[in-house]
């Protein structure tokens, strides 16, 4: 009896945990398809080299006679660092309450006097993350902002002397009129602060 008592209770133990597995395989199989299904924004090579040397065409002559080299066309970021920067801002825009929507990639360029002088008067892209302020997608400080409230992107810069004009077609066409874009007094007034944007990719050229 006892025995027979044993075999069920094992019995019992190994199809559970076969449904378990099974479970836990089913699971896995639904977060791979999710994951290899080609997203919408995916391109095709026609459409990608048609891009690419409308580039060289239209802004590499340009930007090469203008500077004499050829500027930056590849920012690299490693897989852990875009995962890092992007746990981060998520993290600390939960924390916060607010909903971000997504990664502004904004054009800079690094300073004639930037420290690493072999990526200086050289392009680089600044990554800085977005949410919804009064209807439209807007370029946010994660690390400036609260739960009260949200700091955005522009006030931030305006503090250091700066005009940031791309959030909105109002914003665009005042600054536009108003063709003030840096006040350097005032940035050098200003005391530094942390923001939650960031940069610090691998820019090629230069070589």
């Amino acid at each position: 009896m006892k025995t027979t008592k044993v075999l069920l209770v094992a019995t019992i133990t190994v199809a559970s945990f076969l449904s378990c597995q099974n479970n836990t395989d089913e699971l896995r199989e639904k977060e791979n398809e999710v994951s290899i299904t080609r997203p919408s924004t995916a391109l095709n090579y026609k459409e990608l080299v048609v891009e690419l040397n409308h580039y060289d065409e239209t802004r590499k002559k340009v930007l090469e006679s203008s500077l004499g080299f050829e500027d930056t066309r590849v920012n690299y970021y490693s897989i852990e660092q875009l995962e890092s920067y992007l746990s981060y801002v998520k993290n600390l825009s939960q924390e916060k309450g607010i909903d971000i929507t997504g990664i502004n990639f904004i054009s800079a360029a690094y300073p004639k006097n930037y420290k690493n002088s072999k990526q200086a008067n050289y392009q680089t892209l600044v990554l800085v993350p977005t949410t919804i302020v009064n209807g439209e997608n807007i370029a946010f400080d994660a690390v400036q902002s609260s739960s009260e409230k949200t700091v955005t992107f522009k006030e931030m810069l305006a503090k250091y002397g700066y005009n940031w004009k791309y959030d909105t077609s109002k914003d665009y066409n005042d600054a536009e009129k108003n063709k003030v874009v840096f006040n350097r007094e005032l940035f050098n007034k200003s005391e530094d602060s942390e923001s939650s944007s960031s940069n610090r990719m691998r820019p090629v050229p230069p070589y």
